[in-house]
């Protein structure tokens, strides 16, 4: 049998009406190795009824701005097979005292006041988004700062205790104290850091209070503490700080912190999973705090290596703190906490935060850059759950994605001259008559229908609307009158008929005239791309199992680098040719209008 990770706590979960988290890997796997799992979510309904929601890891989550996804509609969500786990970065919402999002009542008021399907999505809650690492002013012993579109707030520990009840989140990311200044940082700010995040996880774990008296208690989540908490590992590019915050995580607590987290013994027993961001690790940017456009954040589009952590060079040109200083603390190993002026590798870093800590639980990393990274941590570290967005970062700028996992064996021995690129800039000219699919690892479903027979059929299907479009099975009623008009909508069982896959030229066209409809068809293409990635890592690392499963994925991730060029130049090239356009936006009347204008004033 395999393992089985019950998130919750034994006498938390005895408690009818909780949503259980559970994540079961199968028997005899490494701690740092490639890694399939199942997540699954357990939710009551009102009516007494269970919904029990499947996700298959790896797999992916899909982050929103103000609860949306980025040029996707509420039917844009539903439809799309790969938007399972919705994340929602709470932040965004504090221009307003109580923010908006908690005025909602009912069970599971995030997903009613977002639009979210309860039956098919876990919505999860973090207080900043993951992908923003402008410099930002520092955090103090009970609050943390957050951006919204009023500026800077300050969030109390006690705040956010009180909005993740509120709001009844699947999944709730304990705040923690991440340096958002320029490193490095001293010993005596990374201990501060350690201690903050392991005070802060403490808090969201301490139960709710009953009062019988309360009208909140309709909701039977709200009687105690049955949150799905997972825990952004902190520590920094420190490996003895890392170990550090993972240790305080594992320890059995005793007195006072004991009584605060009552029934459990120590923080691990309370955490659901744990979370590393990468963008953070890469880098602060030393911006001023002006407007900040989550669709177009520029560090996924630099030329770097993906492996590239903090700014050596800035490093390694600042002072060196003491280490002798009476304020520098040292770990239980005797190593100093400061961070390195030559930070290590991020798999170095993850591991160390998870060497000590259950297999059994999983492991979410948000802020990786390409396919090329996701692959190498999948193999080196087994992480299990990644976010979308650099593949949402490209469809913003033109860019539709064109890779496969494992690669084909007709395309792994062609001989190539050099790495083909992961997608294609359709902003360039060069596909303004191109008129097939947008990528060419996979094909439409009509595609496949017209023609299965062909070499083509070997291809993968494109589910997304862009590559597999199909109209409505029946007609749109938009009032009861309707149904006097389509009263056959009613008769048999109607099965929906695809429609050929949008072309390249087409979608070429629409960015070169401004349509938002090229952004949505190239997002929830490259969503499916995305998620075809991971769904090939899951059917070899199923494939016979065990050591010889892992060899062979090892194997096909290096068939994956020679095959793929991970410089990621077509991105840059996209955006390029996007604020080209962009700008080219003042050509037409716009422009006429302000020579008028200049004329009238003279």
């Amino acid at each position: 049998m395999g393992r089985t990770t019950d998130i919750q706590h034994p006498h938390i979960d005895s408690i009818m009406g909780s949503t259980s988290l559970t994540f079961t890997l199968p028997p005899s796997v490494p701690r740092f190795s490639a890694r399939i799992g199942k997540l699954v979510l357990t939710r009551p309904t009102p009516d007494s009824d269970t919904i029990v929601i499947e996700m298959e890891t790896p797999n992916i989550l899909v982050g929103t701005s103000r609860g949306v996804i980025p040029h996707f509609s509420r039917d844009h969500c539903n439809s799309s097979d790969a938007t399972k786990w919705i994340n929602v970065p709470f932040e965004s919402f504090l221009e307003q005292t109580p923010p908006v999002p908690t005025m909602q009542t009912g069970p599971y008021p995030l997903h009613r006041f977002l639009g979210f399907d309860t039956r098919r999505h876990i919505a999860s809650l973090c207080l900043r988004d993951p992908l923003d690492t402008r410099e930002m002013p520092p955090n103090g012993n009970a609050h943390v700062s957050a951006n919204c579109i009023r500026g800077v707030r300050k969030v109390t520990t006690s705040d956010w205790w009180n909005y993740v009840h509120k709001m009844q989140p699947d999944v709730v990311f304990a705040l923690t104290d991440t340096p958002f200044t320029l490193p490095p940082h001293s010993q005596k700010r990374v201990t501060k850091s350690i201690e903050r995040s392991a005070a802060w996880v403490a808090d969201l774990l301490r139960p709710m209070p009953c009062d019988a008296s309360s009208s909140e208690l309709q909701s039977p989540r709200m009687s105690h503490h049955p949150l799905n908490v997972f825990v952004h590992m902190a520590g920094g590019t420190s490996l003895p700080a890392r170990e550090a915050f993972a240790y305080s995580l594992r320890e059995k607590l005793h007195g006072p912190e004991a009584e605060a987290i009552r029934p459990l013994h120590s923080l691990d027993e309370g955490i659901a999973g744990y979370s590393f961001d990468l963008a953070t690790l890469r880098g602060i940017k030393p911006h001023p705090n002006t407007s900040y456009h989550q669709s177009l954040p520029d560090r996924f589009l630099e030329r770097e290596s993906p492996t590239m952590l903090q700014n050596t060079k800035l490093i390694a040109e600042a002072p060196t703190p003491s280490p002798t200083s009476a304020s520098s603390p040292i770990s239980s190993s005797g190593s100093s906490l400061a961070e390195p002026l030559v930070p290590p590798e991020i798999v170095s870093l993850l591991q160390a935060s998870l060497a000590e800590l259950p297999e059994g639980k999983p492991r979410l990393v948000t802020g990786s850059r390409s396919p090329h990274e996701m692959l190498r941590l999948i193999r080196d570290v087994g992480v299990d759950i990644f976010d979308s967005g650099w593949a949402m970062s490209a469809a913003n700028v033109g860019v539709a994605l064109d890779f496969v996992f494992p690669v084909p064996p007709t395309d792994r021995d062609a001989p190539e001259t050099k790495r083909r690129d992961l997608g294609h800039n359709l902003y360039d000219r060069v596909y303004a008559h191109q008129f097939s699919s947008l990528a060419d690892a996979f094909e439409g479903a009509a595609e496949r229908a017209s023609d299965p027979g062909t070499e083509s059929s070997q291809r993968r299907i494109c589910s997304c609307i862009a590559c597999s479009p199909r109209s409505p099975p029946s007609h749109i009623l938009h009032s009861t009158l309707d149904h006097q008009s389509y009263t056959d909508s009613a008769h048999g069982e109607v099965v929906a008929e695809y429609e050929s896959p949008y072309s390249r030229a087409y979608i070429h066209h629409l960015l070169h005239t401004h349509e938002m409809s090229a952004h949505t068809l190239l997002a929830a293409h490259n969503l499916a791309v995305l998620s075809a990635l991971l769904a090939g890592v899951r059917e070899v690392l199923a494939d016979k199992g065990g050591e010889e499963a892992r060899d062979r994925f090892a194997l096909e991730v290096e068939r994956f680098e020679n095959s793929y060029d991970e410089s990621m130049e077509v991105f840059s090239a996209g955006k390029k040719a996007w604020n080209e356009v962009d700008r080219a936006r003042g050509k037409g009347r716009l422009a006429r209008e302000k020579e008028k204008q200049v004329e009238i004033e003279r």
